[in-house]
């Protein structure tokens, strides 16, 4: 479990576990912003957002499936095979290696970490 905050002041709560002892894994999404917020979770998307000092939610969306793994490998399989452009760039993984040590590193000094 951790908490990034951002330069602009935006902050990114993560929790998450290879192995929880809990009946059904869980994988959902929600943002939080200062005008709308949206929950995603499983096939399903829920915009919230207020109008004229009401709280209003929109119709559920229905994102395309992608079986995330498997749709990755493929990427990549085609990439090799017919010279595209890498949807992920070499930095983006330095990037996110450099944030997860940053994690580790405040639960184990019980400190904030700045990178």
């Amino acid at each position: 479990m951790g908490m990034i905050r951002f330069e602009n002041g935006a902050v990114l709560q993560i929790e998450f576990s290879w192995a929880s002892n809990i009946k059904k894994e869980r994988r959902f999404v929600e943002l939080r912003g200062t005008k709308a917020g949206v929950k995603w979770e499983d096939e399903n998307a829920e915009i919230y957002f207020e109008e004229n000092g009401q709280l209003l939610d929109t119709a559920v969306l229905r994102p395309r499936h992608d079986d995330g793994h498997r749709s990755n490998l493929k990427h990549f399989i085609d990439v090799l095979t017919e010279g595209g452009e890498p949807c992920y760039q070499p930095q983006q993984g330095v990037d996110m290696i450099k944030i997860l040590c940053a994690v580790y590193e405040s639960a184990r000094t019980g400190k904030e970490v700045v990178l």
